[in-house]
């Protein structure tokens, strides 16, 4: 027992030596290297092409290899062309694909001629892509017929519009579109009523006309100083402005008119569907009885084998 003591307080008094000399061996370790932290582009900075990577560049052939697989199934013959050209000459490669995604309304994403190091990559939507290339088609072909239909309507009833339009697409395309943008909103509301209603177009061209000769007198009166010529010419636009009043009161009468006949149509419509209704409720069990022979006759014809 005493001995045990004895070993006890040799252990206690030991443990203080031990641990001080534990924290000294610690301290004699050699540093442990620590990786260098790598150095990533900032967002809005890109990385020389030297510093890309294995793996980016081919991540990028299989972006253009896919993009490439798409033009061949839209057009076959362009995406045969492109992959000639890609054998070729890389760089006009990419920027054949850039110039036919750019024709069809599809977007090239991110990627550059290489794909930048710290640069996101859009992923492949084919589906979307092609959903959007349609759609824009779709505007750019609903937006050729209106310009065709248009011009056909100005050659037929404002021949001298036609003809100066025509001669302005051939000098200046921009002029034209802008041009054409504007008689469309002028004569839009005339060519739909001319289907419609064509007693209301009759009255809407000739509002037109009258609006038209009003600028032009407002615009005389702005540039005459000339007293009795400015008397003239406010009462040729006091007359002007009590036409199309009388005009603008037609239009109304014809548009009421053509809106009492949808409501009568639509009041016939629904007093057919009410009559209807009340039919329905008021033969229920006859209804019942019909529909419960139909699915017993049903289940009594099951084929078994």
């Amino acid at each position: 027992m005493r001995k045990m003591k004895t070993t006890v307080k040799i252990i206690l008094l030991s443990l203080p030596v031990i641990l001080l000399a534990v924290c000294t061996l610690r301290a004699e370790e050699p540093a442990t290297a620590v990786p260098p932290i790598p150095q990533v582009a900032p967002p809005n900075e890109t990385v020389n092409a030297p510093e890309l990577t294995k793996e980016r560049l081919m991540r990028g052939e299989e972006y253009f290899t896919d993009l490439l697989e798409k033009i061949k199934k839209d057009d076959p013959n362009e995406g045969a062309r492109l992959e000639k050209l890609r054998s070729e000459d890389p760089k006009l490669f990419r920027m054949g694909i850039r110039e036919f995604m750019r024709e069809h309304g599809m977007r090239p994403g991110p990627l550059t001629e290489q794909p930048m190091e710290g640069q996101g990559e859009r992923p492949m939507n084919m589906r979307g892509d092609r959903d959007q290339m349609m759609g824009r088609e779709k505007v750019r072909e609903h937006m050729q017929a209106r310009e065709n239909e248009m011009t056909a309507w100005l050659e037929k009833n404002e021949p001298a519009k036609a003809k100066e339009l025509a001669a302005l697409k051939e000098t200046d395309p921009q002029g034209y579109m802008r041009r054409m943008m504007l008689e469309m909103k002028n004569y839009r509301e005339i060519i739909d009523a001319e289907q419609a209603n064509p007693a209301l177009a009759e009255v809407l061209k000739k509002d037109l006309v009258l609006k038209q000769k009003r600028n032009e007198l407002l615009e005389q009166l702005k540039g005459t100083t000339d007293e009795a010529k400015k008397k003239e010419l406010t009462e040729q636009l006091r007359t002007v402005i009590g036409e199309r009043f009388d005009l603008i009161v037609q239009k109304k009468q014809l548009k009421y008119e053509e809106l009492k006949k949808k409501l009568e149509e639509l009041q016939q419509t629904v007093n057919k569907s009410q009559a209807e209704l009340e039919n329905i409720k008021s033969k229920k069990a006859e209804q019942i009885e019909k529909h419960l022979q139909e699915l017993q006759s049903q289940s009594e014809n099951l084929n078994w084998d």
